[in-house]
């Protein structure tokens, strides 16, 4: 008689890597880009440049010190 075989190990297959797995570094890449150049561009508060014909500050012409 012979002896049964025994199984010892099973190799199997991990399971194919998730969308989110696959492409994530590349998610956060473009919403990085994305938020740094709108903070480059102003932010969430961005002050705008003033329009033409509003007055702007100009050099004092008083001379001397106090």
């Amino acid at each position: 008689m012979t002896k049964p075989v025994r199984v010892e190990y099973v190799l199997s297959k991990p399971s194919a890597p998730s969308w989110w797995r696959r492409n994530r570094h590349l998610v956060l890449l473009v919403v990085g880009l994305i938020v740094g150049a709108w903070l480059v561009d102003g932010g969430p508060g961005g002050a705008a440049a003033p329009s033409p014909d509003q007055p702007r500050p100009t050099r004092s012409t008083v001379s001397g010190d106090r």
